[in-house]
């Protein structure tokens, strides 16, 4: 699992894209407030329930690239744009029609798929390109380093 770099390309995702989203959230601070502290709790409910769709995100975007074949920081970085925001645009159009379902366990499969659409209303969907576009800067340096690890690694050929 770690021999691609599977690991950290997803722990990357999970840490970097929630953190960007949690602080984007915020800005401009709200006045009256301790920002450090409602940073830290913005991250880890960001951290709870963004974790589904942001590797959904990483998966999509690492399957995207691999087809295209590239490791280019721009490339990734607009990849990684328009792909966040077609999945909360798609997240957001079907949470009305998910809403009206059945709870599953309670809601809680609901809870942790369909919150970040919910986060992201009108007001705050300029964040979600942003936070893809960072996160996909970083996705890229950490699947160019595991990537290009495996050639290096790959047994050539024996000297003996």
């Amino acid at each position: 699992m770690t021999r691609h770099g599977t690991l950290a390309y997803y722990l990357a995702a999970w840490v970097i894209g929630c953190f960007v989203a949690s602080s984007l959230y915020f800005y401009p601070p709200l006045p009256g407030t301790n920002p450090i502290r409602l940073l830290l709790a913005m991250y880890a409910f960001s951290l709870m329930f963004g974790a589904v769709t942001i590797l959904t995100f990483a998966f999509l975007l690492r399957a995207a690239m691999r087809l295209v074949g590239t490791h280019l920081l721009l490339l990734w970085f607009l990849a990684g744009a328009v792909l966040s925001f077609a999945e909360i645009s798609l997240l957001r159009f079907l949470l009305p029609f998910i809403l009206t379902q059945p709870r599953v366990f309670g809601g809680y499969v609901t809870g942790f798929v369909f919150t970040p659409a919910a986060v992201f209303s009108d007001r705050h969907i300029w964040q979600v390109p942003i936070d893809g576009a960072i996160t996909g800067l970083v996705l890229c340096l950490v699947d160019r380093a595991f990537a290009g690890g495996d050639k290096a690694v790959e047994p050539g050929h024996s000297v003996a």
